[in-house]
């Protein structure tokens, strides 16, 4: 008894970390149908890899209708495959309905990772790289003023800092998404996608957080393969556009085959963390 339950446990424990790390992760991450009309449902799939310990999750759904997005249902009993070029194969698990972990994969930075999976007589598979992981520098700060009214109406103005994300860019073509975290709350809309057309190989200097006195900024660098960025930005474009004026949904880039959505991705990430106390707001030059 006391077995089943420290595995319940365990796996609920995983599962959990699963849901956060998708939410900080993708932001915003339903998918949107073509048509604003019920539609076949289509395979989506969630897959990523990172160069921390894994295990590491593949979630299987099948996507709703326009109207009715609210919960996708788990895809079961698929078989799922990874294998990289290092000659690792692992069979993935069904832990729970629609959610498979990876027993022995292991993720490095210049490996390619190929994903298949097997469901309903159907086979989709995708492929990615990981690039280098480069490490954060420095966070440094900038003096800002955001002049607004604060708590009470006194119309005081409120001291906010810039914080800049400083790294360096290595000589290959590189593409990353910036994520913070402040207090422990996740912003949806905190995070930016930037790629290293003008500063490919130089010191890079990213302002990527205005915040206040007295926040805990958690910063993550994470560097994508060209398909998973191009995954995110279409994304973003997809859910910043104007539903009134833009043009009809469609769904993000995807390195998926046979008509799957979502993505499978590999990435590396680093990170810093900055307490801005009113000390150091004082030394900022």
């Amino acid at each position: 008894m006391k077995s089943n339950t420290k595995t319940r446990c365990k796996l609920a424990l995983l599962v959990a970390i699963f849901i956060a790390s998708i939410f900080m992760f993708n932001s915003c991450q339903k998918v949107i149908n073509v048509n604003l009309v019920n539609a076949a449902p289509q395979m989506v799939i969630e897959g990523l890899i990172t160069d921390s310990v894994g295990p590491y999750i593949v979630k299987l759904s099948k996507s709703g209708s326009y109207f009715n997005q609210l919960e996708l249902p788990p895809v079961s009993n698929a078989i799922v495959v990874i294998s990289d070029n290092a000659g690792t194969t692992d069979t993935l698990k069904e832990m729970l309905s629609g959610i498979y972990l990876t027993s022995k994969l292991i993720g490095k930075p210049g490996r390619t990772y190929t994903l298949t999976v097997l469901s309903e007589n159907k086979t989709y598979s995708g492929s990615t790289t990981m690039l280098s992981h480069i490490d954060i520098d420095s966070l440094i700060l900038e003096k800002g003023q955001s002049f607004g009214f604060v708590s009470g109406g006194n119309g005081k103005n409120d001291v906010r800092v810039d914080i800049h994300c400083i790294f360096t860019d290595p000589s290959e073509k590189n593409f990353y998404r910036i994520k913070v975290n402040t207090n422990d709350s996740i912003n949806v809309e905190n995070y930016r996608l930037y790629d290293d057309q003008y500063t490919n190989g130089a010191k890079t200097d990213l302002q990527v957080r205005r915040a206040n006195v007295g926040d805990v900024s958690l910063v993550e660098l994470i560097s994508l393969d060209k398909s998973t960025y191009e995954y995110y930005r279409t994304l973003r474009d997809l859910v910043h556009s104007n539903p009134i004026f833009g043009s009809t949904p469609a769904n993000p880039n995807s390195n998926l085959t046979n008509g799957a959505l979502g993505y499978f991705g590999a990435c590396s990430i680093s990170s810093k963390t900055i307490i801005i106390t009113d000390s150091l707001y004082s030394s900022i030059k």
